[in-house]
């Protein structure tokens, strides 16, 4: 056993910590995010609503800015990150996604995201 570090009867233990537990979440009426418990009735009610906040396509480019909610967060990371807003179609360096706690601070970040985006496709 100590010769080649194999030791069939007993098992190793891992020194890292144990997986983190994912918290989850669904929106009030407001948009505010609630977390939530019951796992089915989260995916419910993840399949029956429209999770996309915004979504702005620039035709020409085709780049795609879309802002939605996650309704998934790691347990313990501090406040959750529940709003993701992604970059598609730009050079694959420029395809990011940028988390926020917020429905207001995504859509802020979509914003400034949009713009940054148009004045690099613009030269401006």
């Amino acid at each position: 056993c100590h010769e080649t570090n194999v030791c069939p009867h007993r098992t190793m233990k891992s020194a890292s910590a144990p997986p983190k537990r994912q918290r989850i979440y669904i929106l009030d009426e407001k948009d505010a995010p609630v977390e939530v418990f019951d796992h089915s009735a989260w995916s419910r009610w993840m399949s029956e609503n429209d999770l996309v906040f915004r979504r702005t396509v620039l035709d020409e480019s085709g780049v795609t800015i879309t802002t939605r909610f996650r309704g998934v967060s790691e347990a313990g990371t501090g406040a959750p990150l529940l709003f993701v807003t992604r970059i598609a179609g730009m050079e694959t360096q420029d395809n990011k996604g940028y988390a926020a706690g917020t429905l207001d601070e995504a859509l802020e970040e979509h914003e400034r995201i949009l713009q940054d985006i148009i004045r690099k496709l613009t030269g401006r």
